[in-house]
Parts: C-alpha cells; structure tokens; sequence
C-alpha cells in the first residue's frame, strides 16, 4: 500500500479497515487449511485401504494359482492312471492275439477270438468313455471352482 498523506486520523480508519479485511480473510485461509487437511488425512486412510485390498488380492491370486498348478498336476496324473488300463488292455489284446496266431489253429478258434476281440473292443471303447468323462468332470469342477473363488472376490 502506497504511503498517504493523510490525515493521521483517516490513516488510523484505513489501518483499522485493512485490519478487519485481514482478520477476514485469516479466517477464511484457516477455515481452508483445516479443510483441507482433514481431506488429506481421507485421502491417505483411502491410499491404505486400497493398498490392503492390493496385498489381498495379491494373496488370492498366489494362492489361486498355487490351487491350479495343483489341480493341474492332479489332472495329469489322473489321466495318466485313467489311460494307462486302456493302454494295458490294448496291449494284452496285441500279446493274446499274437500268441494266438503264434499256436496256429485259426479254424477251430476264429469265431471265439472274433468275439473275444469284440469284446474286448467294446470294453475298450468304454474305458475311453468313462476316462474322457472323468477327465471331463475334472475339468469342469475346476471350472466351477475358479468360478466361485472369482466370485469371492469380487
């Protein structure tokens, strides 16, 4: 504020004008300030919480993979287990029909081995179904479970 040549009355009003303008607008910054950091002190409880739910999810998500390496290695091996009588069966199919041919006399026998191998065909055919149902069943229960955790965690 410039210097004035006023009167040290009017100078003594102006002052005291300038006083209550400052009282005022003290007043109001102060009301701000307090604002405001009770806004930052929100912000920061709000940073923490979410930084908690990250960590959470974090874990979830460790954990659910750690599940479905898991049920991954439970589906190989049981694929293997359930194939493996397919395979056996497949082979003492080979080994029967070659030692068969091996002692010859196909006339006698021909009709018992064709229904023997028919047999042993359909019963194979069957193994193949119920191990790709299981299989199937393994898969889909899997599924459901991710699902329902997925489902937890929203």
């Amino acid at each position: 504020m410039p210097f004035s040549f006023l009167s040290p009355q009017r100078n003594k009003e102006e002052m005291q004008g300038n006083l209550e303008t400052f009282k005022v607008e003290n007043e109001h910054l102060k009301e701000e300030n307090e604002f405001l950091k009770e806004d930052n002190g929100l912000m920061h409880q709000t940073l923490r919480d979410q930084a908690k739910e990250i960590d959470r999810l974090r874990s979830d998500l460790s954990q659910l993979k750690s599940e479905h390496e898991k049920q991954n290695v439970l589906v190989q091996t049981l694929s293997g287990l359930l194939a493996d009588p397919v395979w056996l069966e497949n082979e003492k199919l080979k080994a029967e029909n070659a030692s068969l041919r091996k002692n010859g006399n196909f006339s006698s026998k021909e009709a018992l081995l064709a229904d023997e191998n028919a047999k042993l065909r359909i019963e194979n055919k069957v193994l193949k179904v119920q191990n790709d149902a299981l299989c199937g069943k393994i898969i889909s229960d899997s599924d459901q479970k991710r699902e329902t955790e997925q489902e937890k965690c929203e």
